[in-house]
């Protein structure tokens, strides 16, 4: 699903996509995005709060998209 969006965003002409809001604490999708070649480009301190945890940091998570194929 997230290369099919990456793809997506290439054939609609976007050069880029960001993602604003990625909880730090969720493991799986910061592991998943960087795989696809995402960057943290930024942190938004105590932006979520967790039931658990309380407040905690989310990212801004960015990338190029010149190397994905249509």
């Amino acid at each position: 699903m997230g290369l099919h969006c990456l793809r997506e965003a290439k054939k609609a002409g976007y050069s880029a996509m960001q993602f604003n809001f990625v909880v730090s604490t969720n493991d799986n999708a910061v592991s998943l995005w960087k795989k696809l070649g995402f960057t943290i480009v930024g942190t938004l301190p105590k932006a979520f709060q967790n039931e658990n945890l309380g407040y905690i940091d989310t990212f801004v998570m960015h990338r190029f998209l010149d190397d994905i194929e249509i």
